[in-house]
């Protein structure tokens, strides 16, 4: 069996007023003052698993042929690890997230070894 652990702090993301402050036609200026990336999002923690076992084919017969049966386990706790936040102030969803990474996966997968 094997495991994996990651855990990351949050990533930054910007604040915008939503509107075109500059007049340069793209609605995604900072208010005066406030720097890129100044907000940060919420940390992730994700746990992978795997479980294999060989099973051998024709002992005797055919030294090493067998057949490797795996289960993996991605984000086994199924945390919700969210990804992206609204950083709009005119929005009503400022500082929500919009966006998560995958939830809970399993996975099964057979291996011919010869």
């Amino acid at each position: 069996m094997r495991a994996i652990f990651s855990a990351n702090s949050g990533r930054p993301y910007s604040m915008t007023t939503g509107l075109d402050d500059n007049n340069d036609g793209v609605a995604n200026d900072r208010p005066p003052g406030v720097p890129r990336n100044s907000l940060q999002g919420t940390g992730t923690a994700t746990l992978n698993l795997r479980w294999s076992r060989e099973f051998p084919l024709l002992s005797g017969i055919k030294e090493g042929l067998g057949l490797v049966a795996n289960v993996d386990a991605f984000n086994l706790f199924n945390r919700v690890n969210y990804t992206t936040f609204v950083g709009d102030l005119s929005s009503p969803f400022f500082g929500d997230p919009v966006a998560a990474a995958a939830a809970r996966r399993l996975q099964l997968s057979l291996v011919l070894k010869f």
